[in-house]
């Protein structure tokens, strides 16, 4: 009688198991090939804390492995245990010598700070309080954040998971695409003001303004933009559903540009008082000067002065979005002989005409 393969291993295993051996007894485990590579999510890495995740599965006979599942102590990690465990090769288990599915494996999958080696075999008051950390860091992943009360349903947890990834995630940048403010510091002691400056620290106080304004310009359009992409993201994404993190986006970056904006108008209010100052104690000190040059001997001195007072400045309300070089010039090196063209121009286009023209006769 001739036995194909697959019937010669069956009769083999049975005159096994007829002799008393367990076929269990005979199966070697399934072994990994060069160690288990396990990604930290971008949430755990950002929040810099450690997580464990016990994972279950089979290995197939060919060395992959399948049925795998992850209890973590954090949800965020489940999904790139899984992953880990699935990117593993393994030596399939095998029964007197021949590849078979491996009964269920169990598997620790650490991810962990630096100098953290071996925190998850630690037990179970270490699990217990990562999965605390966990809690504090995302706590929407298991309660609902409008009434701090446990989810109700799956489809309840599924819209909060979305809205919290939405919140986590979403961060605009308020800060790098005009640097950091350049606040207004008076170049005088603390016990003065702008109403006791004269020429000097006038003119130095208009030149710190001048900075002060443009960067609130740039916070202007910086805000704009934000506010355009809020909209295309509106257009775009308000129709998925609402367990997607994608839907949640554009309400939270609205919510993050009207608080910005709210910071912008309380800044732009109190530099239109500070500048209204500086342009009455301008004008006070040309009223005072013109009564003194009845003084033939102080004249001369009083008009360079003039020449020299506070840079042309424009309230924030007003002024436009480009920095001339026009403008970049009269910061430096003040308006010299086109003085008398600025004390003539009424408007801000006219003195931006005079400071053209001395700028392009360099």
């Amino acid at each position: 009688m001739k036995l194909n393969a697959k019937a010669f291993c069956a009769a083999i295993l049975v005159t096994c198991l007829a002799g008393g051996v367990s076929a269990r007894a005979q199966i070697s485990p399934p072994e990994v090939e060069g160690g288990i590579v396990a990604v930290m999510p971008v949430a755990i890495s950002r929040e810099g804390f450690s997580g464990c995740c016990l994972t279950r599965f089979k290995v197939g006979r060919s060395g992959k492995p399948k049925d795998i599942s992850a209890d973590c102590t954090t949800p965020i990690l489940r999904d790139a245990a899984v992953e880990a465990i699935r990117s593993t090769r393994f030596n399939p288990s095998k029964l007197l010598g021949i590849a078979v599915n491996s009964p269920v494996q169990s598997q620790l999958v650490a991810f962990e700070q630096a100098g953290e080696d071996g925190i998850c075999r630690a037990g179970d008051d270490a699990w217990a309080a990562l999965a605390d950390l966990s809690e504090e860091a995302f706590p929407f992943l298991s309660v609902n954040m409008a009434t701090m009360a446990p989810y109700a349903d799956a489809a309840e947890q599924g819209v909060g998971i979305a809205r919290g990834w939405a919140d986590y995630y979403t961060v605009l940048d308020f800060v790098t695409p005009c640097g950091p403010s350049p606040a207004y510091k008076p170049p005088v002691s603390q016990s003065k003001t702008i109403n006791t400056m004269g020429w000097d620290a006038l003119r130095q106080t208009g030149a710190a303004f001048e900075k002060v304004f443009a960067w609130m310009n740039c916070r202007d359009d910086m805000l704009a933009a934000y506010g355009a992409q809020a909209a295309e993201w509106h257009a775009a994404h308000d129709s998925t559903p609402p367990d997607a993190m994608e839907h949640w986006v554009g309400g939270v970056m609205d919510k993050q540009i009207r608080a910005e904006r709210g910071r912008y108008d309380v800044d732009r209010q109190q530099m239109i008082a500070y500048g209204g100052q500086i342009v009455r104690r301008e004008q006070a000190l040309r009223q005072r000067d013109a009564a003194r040059e009845d003084d033939a001997s102080s004249a001369t001195t009083l008009r360079q002065q003039r020449r020299e007072v506070v840079p042309t400045y424009r309230a924030p309300q007003t002024l436009r979005r480009e920095w001339t070089a026009a403008d970049q010039f009269f910061y430096e090196r003040g308006p010299g002989a086109y003085q008398a063209c600025l004390d003539n121009a009424a408007t801000y286009g006219a003195r931006q005409a005079c400071l053209s023209a001395l700028h392009g006769s360099e």
